[in-house]
Protein backbone atom coordinates (compact mmCIF):
# COMPACT_ATOMS: atom_id res chain seq x y z
CA UNK A 1 0.00 0.00 0.00
CA UNK A 2 2.96 2.35 0.46
CA UNK A 3 2.94 3.39 -3.21
CA UNK A 4 -0.53 4.92 -2.84
CA UNK A 5 -1.10 8.55 -1.99
CA UNK A 6 -2.43 9.62 1.39
CA UNK A 7 -5.69 10.64 -0.27
CA UNK A 8 -6.09 7.21 -1.87
CA UNK A 9 -5.39 5.43 1.43
CA UNK A 10 -7.96 7.58 3.29
CA UNK A 11 -10.62 7.17 0.60
CA UNK A 12 -10.14 3.37 0.45
CA UNK A 13 -10.20 3.12 4.26
CA UNK A 14 -13.50 5.07 4.38
CA UNK A 15 -14.89 2.84 1.61
CA UNK A 16 -13.99 -0.28 3.60
CA UNK A 17 -15.14 1.22 6.92
CA UNK A 18 -18.62 2.00 5.53
CA UNK A 19 -19.04 -1.28 3.63
CA UNK A 20 -20.53 -3.43 6.37
CA UNK A 21 -19.96 -6.57 4.28
CA UNK A 22 -16.17 -6.23 4.61
CA UNK A 23 -14.33 -7.87 7.47
CA UNK A 24 -12.64 -6.03 10.31
CA UNK A 25 -9.43 -7.75 9.16
CA UNK A 26 -9.74 -5.90 5.82
CA UNK A 27 -10.18 -2.64 7.71
CA UNK A 28 -7.14 -3.42 9.85
CA UNK A 29 -4.90 -3.50 6.73
CA UNK A 30 -5.22 0.30 6.45
CA UNK A 31 -3.99 0.94 10.01
CA UNK A 32 -0.63 0.64 11.75
CA UNK A 33 -0.33 -1.73 14.75
CA UNK A 34 0.26 1.32 17.00
CA UNK A 35 -2.73 3.20 15.51
CA UNK A 36 -4.29 5.90 17.67
CA UNK A 37 -7.54 7.77 17.10
CA UNK A 38 -8.48 10.78 19.16
CA UNK A 39 -12.19 11.56 18.95
CA UNK A 40 -13.31 14.72 20.74
CA UNK A 41 -10.47 14.22 23.24
CA UNK A 42 -11.00 10.47 23.80
CA UNK A 43 -8.14 8.22 22.65
CA UNK A 44 -8.82 4.88 20.97
CA UNK A 45 -6.19 2.19 20.31
CA UNK A 46 -6.32 -0.09 17.27
CA UNK A 47 -8.33 -2.65 19.25
CA UNK A 48 -10.68 0.08 20.51
CA UNK A 49 -11.17 1.30 16.93
CA UNK A 50 -11.99 -2.21 15.69
CA UNK A 51 -14.47 -2.58 18.58
CA UNK A 52 -15.91 0.81 17.51
CA UNK A 53 -16.27 -0.36 13.90
CA UNK A 54 -17.99 -3.56 15.04
CA UNK A 55 -20.34 -1.61 17.35
CA UNK A 56 -21.34 0.71 14.49
CA UNK A 57 -22.08 -2.29 12.26
CA UNK A 58 -24.28 -3.74 15.00
CA UNK A 59 -26.07 -0.45 15.80
CA UNK A 60 -26.61 0.96 12.30
CA UNK A 61 -28.38 -0.07 9.13
CA UNK A 62 -25.84 1.80 7.01
CA UNK A 63 -23.14 4.45 7.10
CA UNK A 64 -21.97 6.80 4.36
CA UNK A 65 -19.03 9.18 4.48
CA UNK A 66 -18.80 12.13 2.12
CA UNK A 67 -15.48 13.94 1.97
CA UNK A 68 -16.17 17.64 1.48
CA UNK A 69 -12.54 18.75 1.61
CA UNK A 70 -9.23 16.93 1.68
CA UNK A 71 -5.73 18.38 1.84
CA UNK A 72 -2.68 16.13 1.65
CA UNK A 73 0.98 16.93 2.18
CA UNK A 74 3.46 14.05 2.16
CA UNK A 75 2.55 11.80 5.12
CA UNK A 76 -0.13 14.07 6.57
CA UNK A 77 -3.68 14.85 5.51
CA UNK A 78 -6.74 16.68 6.74
CA UNK A 79 -10.38 16.17 5.86
CA UNK A 80 -13.70 17.75 6.47
CA UNK A 81 -16.22 14.97 6.00
CA UNK A 82 -19.83 14.20 6.86
CA UNK A 83 -20.89 10.83 8.20
CA UNK A 84 -24.52 9.94 7.49
CA UNK A 85 -25.77 7.08 9.64
CA UNK A 86 -29.10 5.34 9.15
CA UNK A 87 -30.37 3.52 12.23
CA UNK A 88 -32.62 0.43 11.97
CA UNK A 89 -35.50 2.62 13.17
CA UNK A 90 -35.03 4.88 10.14
CA UNK A 91 -33.58 7.69 12.28
CA UNK A 92 -30.85 9.56 10.39
CA UNK A 93 -27.78 11.09 12.00
CA UNK A 94 -25.46 13.46 10.18
CA UNK A 95 -22.15 14.27 11.81
CA UNK A 96 -19.56 16.71 10.48
CA UNK A 97 -16.00 15.64 11.21
CA UNK A 98 -12.80 17.63 10.97
CA UNK A 99 -9.91 15.17 10.98
CA UNK A 100 -6.12 15.24 10.84
CA UNK A 101 -4.33 12.08 9.62
CA UNK A 102 -0.75 10.87 9.88
CA UNK A 103 0.34 8.15 7.44
CA UNK A 104 3.27 5.83 8.16
CA UNK A 105 4.55 3.22 5.68
CA UNK A 106 1.36 3.44 3.61
CA UNK A 107 -0.97 2.99 6.59
CA UNK A 108 -2.89 5.38 8.82
CA UNK A 109 -1.07 5.79 12.15
CA UNK A 110 -3.09 8.61 13.72
CA UNK A 111 -6.47 10.27 13.32
CA UNK A 112 -7.26 13.29 15.48
CA UNK A 113 -10.83 14.44 14.97
CA UNK A 114 -13.53 16.73 16.23
CA UNK A 115 -17.18 15.93 15.59
CA UNK A 116 -20.31 18.06 15.40
CA UNK A 117 -23.83 16.68 15.09
CA UNK A 118 -25.65 18.37 12.19
CA UNK A 119 -28.78 16.23 12.36
CA UNK A 120 -29.90 13.84 15.07
CA UNK A 121 -30.21 13.63 18.82
CA UNK A 122 -27.83 14.29 21.69
CA UNK A 123 -27.12 10.54 21.82
CA UNK A 124 -25.61 10.83 18.34
CA UNK A 125 -22.65 12.74 19.78
CA UNK A 126 -21.33 9.36 21.04
CA UNK A 127 -21.35 7.72 17.57
CA UNK A 128 -17.77 8.86 16.89
CA UNK A 129 -16.40 6.65 19.66
CA UNK A 130 -19.22 4.14 20.18
CA UNK A 131 -18.02 0.91 21.80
Amino acid sequence: MSSFTSEHIIRKMFETFTDFSTSLEQLKTFLTPDYRQIVDGRTLTLDDFLTHAHALREALQSLEITIERIVCQEDRAATVHVARAIHPSGHISRIRVIAFFEIKDGRIALVDELTHVLEGTTEDTALGSLQ
